[in-house]
């Protein structure tokens, strides 16, 4: 198949432009997003060895996007999603969510689940709505305006414990590139996110990539969620792994159709 070479897209989004990278020719089109504190470079790797149309793009307020006013969290990021699908994917696609992005992901399927031949989630949250409130308040406290500056080089210090150099330089440098206030709001939105519905509202193909599998994450919480477990990877494991992921993708684009 003949392969496309990327090429920069501006879409126009709710609240600004959205910078996106389109890749590939042909076969069921991949929209990728990214987790908070990311970009679409996350995905470079990804879409370069994929032999099929594929979209990666900045969400608000993150990257080279814009809308940096918000508002931010899940919904707004769909809304993003909503958008950059309308522009530059009319026919089905593949939705890959990584991280917050992967609720993101799932709260598209629950809203449009005509739109998608499959749901990929990577590294994907649970459900955090039922955890101590003083504790999130507490954890949320440390994205604030006046905590930030002196927190922020280490809240991704646990995510980055199996990262490998590159991965680590990498993820750090678009970390301290991206907004707070996208990072703060997009954060504090998990803890009111039901991932429940994307479950209820899509029944097309679903599968997990996992890195971590604590009580926290989406694959821990849903023991009947397909599920590949990536060996000695970080929450980046698209970034450490880069030919597993590939060929987790490609197996699982097998097992979606274009058309109902």
């Amino acid at each position: 198949m003949k392969h496309k070479e990327p090429k920069m897209v501006i879409v126009t989004g709710p609240v600004g432009r959205l910078s996106a990278t389109v890749a590939g020719e042909g076969g069921i089109p991949v929209l990728f997003v990214h987790d908070n504190a990311g970009d679409r470079t996350h995905w470079e790797e990804a879409q370069h060895g994929l032999a099929t149309r594929s979209v990666a793009f900045d969400l608000r307020g993150l990257g080279e996007s814009g809308g940096g006013h918000g508002p931010f969290g899940v919904e707004a990021a769909m809304e993003d999603v909503a958008a950059v699908a309308d522009a530059l994917l009319p026919e089905k696609f593949v939705a890959v969510g990584h991280g917050f992005g992967a609720a993101v992901a799932g709260a598209f399927a629950a809203y449009y689940p005509e739109r998608l031949a499959g749901l990929l989630y990577v590294e994907a949250p649970g459900d955090l709505r039922h955890g101590s409130k003083a504790d999130a308040a507490a954890w949320l406290e440390n994205f604030s305006a006046t905590k930030y500056g002196a927190f922020h080089e280490h809240w991704l210090t646990p995510l980055l414990l199996e990262a490998k150099v590159t991965t680590r330089t990498r993820v750090l440098k678009t970390m301290r590139t991206s907004r707070r206030e996208a990072i703060a709001g997009n954060l504090e939105s998990l803890y009111s996110h039901n991932p429940e519905e994307a479950f209820e509202g899509f029944i097309g193909p679903t599968h997990a990539l996992a890195a971590a599998t604590g009580p926290e994450t989406l694959v821990a919480q849903r023991p009947t969620l397909s599920r590949s477990v990536a060996p000695h990877a970080s929450h980046w494991l698209m970034l450490d792994s880069p030919q597993w992921f590939h060929g987790e993708l490609v197996r699982f684009l097998g097992h979606c159709k274009p058309h109902p």
